[in-house]
C-alpha cells in the first residue's frame, strides 16, 4: 500500500463413494470435452461517537503535517504519489484535482513530472513495479486514465513483468483493476493460491490480496469470487493484538482497510474490532499531527478515511475510462493447476441462484499430482453435471465411468483408472475447506451418495482422491 519500502516486504467402501451396486453389466459413458484472540470489546455507541469525532480531528491534523511538509517543488519527495493518493481518499467533496485548489493542482504536476522522469528512464532500467503501482493509484484517484497518460500505458507497463514476490503482485494487480484495466484470470488465480495459503504469507501481503480481489469481484462477472475472500478475512482479523493494532503501524493501517468494509467478508467483524484498531492508530498520532513521517502519515490517513485501496477511482469518474473492465470470461489464459470455471452467460440476475464451490483431484496416495477448480455453478445442480462441466474446461478433469440403473460409477479420471488388484480406487469426499495435502480428510468426510444424487452446496469443496486402500 503506501510504504515507503513496500520493496523490503516483512513477507478418505468404495460402493458408498459413488452410491451405485454392481447388479447388472454396465454400459461405458465416455465423458470428454464437448465442442460446444480474545474478543476486542465493544464500543457503546454513545463512545463510538466521540471515536468518530476525534477521527474527523486527527485526519485534519493530519493533512495539516502533510501540507506542511510539502517542499519547495510542491512535492513530498519519494512520497509524492502517496500522499496525492490519501489526500483524495480523504477528500469527500467529488470535486476532481482541476476544480481544487492551485497549489493542490501544483502538487498534481509535480507527480505528473515525477512519473515521466521515472518512464523516461525505462530504456536503461525497468520502473520498479511498487512505485508504479503507487503512481497508477494515485492518478486514478484524481480521475486521470493512466492508460493514456502523455502517450504512455502505464498499465501496461505494469502488468507487463509479473512480479515474484506476491505482496508486490497483489498490489500490481490492485492498481490494475483499480484502472479499470483486464485483470487476468491467471492474475485471479494467484491471488487465491495466496489466499488459500494465508499462513504461509505476512500480514501485508495478505491484506494487499484482500483489497486486490474486493476490487476484482466489484464487476458482477465476478461476485460469485466473493466466497473466497471470506477466509482469508477471518483469517486476517483473528490477527488483531490485544491492543488493537495489527503489528506496524502501516501493517495496521492495510489490515484496517482490507477489513473494514465487512459485507466481502461475512463474520469478519466477529474476529475483530474495527472501533479498537482505529482507537490505537489515535494513540500513535503525535502532537504535529503526524505519525513521526510523510509516508506513515499517509498511510494512517487512509486507514481513517471512509474510503480505502479496494475502491480508489471515484464514482464520478467512470465517463473518464477506456473500454471494458475484465477480459471476456471464455478466455482461457495462463497455466498451472488451479484454474476457474464459470457457466455461460452469467449475469447479475443469476448470480442468487448460483454457488461457488472448489473441484480438486488429487493424485497417489501421497497426492503427487493436485488440481483445483474454482467453480461456478447453479443451485441443485448434482455433482456429475459438475463433473461434465469441469470436463469442458479443464482436459485434466475428463472422465469416464459405467453407467447403472441407480447411477453413475466413475471409474477413471485425469487418465487414471481404477486398479482393484491393486487396491487403488477414486474416492469422493465433500470437505468444509479447500483440501490441503498436508492434512488430507479422513474417511468420515467421504460423501454419502453417489456423484448422481449429491447436489453441490455453496462454499464447499469436493475432493477426487485417487488412493491406495
Amino acid at each position: 500500500m503506501m510504504f515507503r519500502h513496500l520493496s523490503a516486504f516483512c513477507a478418505l467402501l468404495i460402493l458408498a463413494v459413488h452410491g451405485q451396486t454392481e447388479t447388472e453389466p454396465p454400459t461405458t459413458l465416455i465423458t470428454k470435452a464437448t465442442t460446444t484472540t480474545s474478543a476486542p470489546t465493544t464500543i457503546a455507541e454513545g463512545q463510538w461517537e466521540t471515536e468518530t469525532l476525534n477521527e474527523g480531528q486527527a485526519i485534519q491534523k493530519a493533512l495539516q503535517y502533510l501540507l506542511a511538509h510539502r517542499q519547495p517543488d510542491w512535492g513530498w519527495g519519494n512520497d509524492t504519489h502517496h500522499v496525492m493518493l490519501t489526500m483524495q481518499l480523504a477528500n469527500n467533496t467529488g470535486k476532481e484535482i482541476e476544480q481544487q485548489g492551485l497549489e493542490m493542482q501544483l502538487s498534481a504536476k509535480q507527480m505528473e513530472i515525477e512519473i515521466l522522469l521515472m518512464m523516461s528512464k525505462h530504456h536503461e532500467s525497468p520502473p520498479p513495479l511498487s512505485r508504479l503501482a503507487a503512481y497508477t493509484l494515485a492518478l486514478g484517484a484524481l480521475c486521470k486514465d493512466p492508460r493514456s497518460f502523455h502517450g504512455r500505458d502505464l498499465v501496461a507497463a505494469l502488468l507487463h513483468r509479473e512480479p515474484p514476490h506476491d505482496l508486490e503482485f497483489a498490489y500490481a494487480t490492485l492498481a490494475a483493476c483499480s484502472s479499470a484495466a483486464h485483470v487476468r484470470r491467471r492474475h485471479i488465480r494467484r491471488l487465491l493460491d495466496i489466499a488459500n495459503a494465508a499462513a504461509d504469507h505476512s500480514l501485508d501481503t495478505i491484506s494487499m490480496v484482500i483489497l486486490a480481489l474486493r476490487c476484482v469481484v466489484q464487476d458482477h462477472r465476478h461476485r460469485s469470487l466473493l466466497h473466497f475472500v471470506r477466509r482469508p478475512m477471518a483469517g486476517l482479523a483473528r490477527q488483531q493484538h490485544a491492543d488493537g493494532g495489527f503489528g506496524a503501524l502501516p501493517t495496521t493501517a492495510l489490515a484496517i482497510q482490507a477489513l473494514e468494509d465487512s459485507d466481502s467478508g461475512p463474520g469478519a467483524h466477529q474476529h475483530w474490532s474495527l472501533p479498537a484498531a482505529r482507537k490505537w492508530l489515535l494513540e500513535k498520532q503525535e502532537p504535529d499531527g503526524g505519525w513521526g513521517d510523510v509516508s506513515n502519515t499517509a498511510a494512517a490517513i487512509a486507514a481513517l478515511t471512509p474510503a480505502s485501496l479496494a475502491a480508489v477511482r471515484p464514482p464520478h469518474c467512470s465517463d473518464k475510462l477506456l473500454d471494458s473492465k475484465h477480459e471476456p470470461l471464455d478466455n482461457n489464459g495462463g497455466d498451472g493447476g488451479v484454474k476457474l470455471a464459470y457457466p455461460a452467460h452469467a449475469s447479475n440476475e443469476t448470480d442468487a441462484r448460483n454457488v461457488s464451490f472448489t473441484y480438486t483431484l488429487w493424485l497417489g496416495t501421497n497426492v503427487t499430482e493436485n488440481y483445483t477448480l474454482y467453480m461456478v455453478a447453479p443451485r441443485n445442480i448434482s455433482f456429475y453435471h459438475v463433473m461434465q462441466m469441469a470436463a469442458e474446461q479443464e482436459p485434466k478433469f475428463r472422465f469416464e465411468a459405467s453407467s447403472w440403473p441407480n447411477g453413475h460409477y466413475v471409474h477413471t479420471l485425469a487418465g487414471h483408472r481404477e486398479e482393484p488388484m491393486g487396491y487403488h480406487y477414486w474416492l469422493l469426499y465433500r470437505l468444509p475447506e479447500v483440501p490441503d495435502p498436508a492434512a488430507p480428510p479422513g474417511n468420515q468426510l467421504v460423501a454419502p451418495v453417489g456423484v448422481d444424487d449429491l447436489l453441490v452446496e455453496d462454499g464447499e469443496h469436493y475432493l477426487f482422491w485417487y488412493k491406495k486402500l
